[in-house]
Formats: C-alpha cells, sequence, structure tokens
C-alpha cells in the first residue's frame, strides 16, 4: 500500500481552524486572521502533542 494512502497530508498546503468561531480553510501560508469573523487562526496540520 502506498504511503500517501495512509496518509493524504501534504505539507504544501495547511490546514487552518480559526479559535473563534472554528471556520477552517487550506492555505499555503499562515492567514494573518479569520475571513469570517477576524479572529485568531492556528494551524490543525501540525500535531500539538
Amino acid at each position: 500500500m502506498p504511503a500517501n494512502d495512509i496518509d493524504p497530508y501534504s505539507s504544501s498546503e495547511g490546514l487552518f481552524e480559526c479559535v473563534g468561531c472554528g471556520s477552517r480553510q487550506r492555505a499555503a501560508s499562515r492567514p494573518g486572521e479569520c475571513p469570517d469573523c477576524g479572529g485568531e487562526v492556528r494551524n490543525i496540520a501540525v500535531s500539538r502533542e
């Protein structure tokens, strides 16, 4: 089984989530703020352990 079938994550694009409203978006670099509410966004594609 190819590795990309197990984990489809690609480091070329991050997945960001707004801390305030929970809106999610994909982007190549960290967006400055949430386009929906203007809140802080965090990269949820990075492990926080």
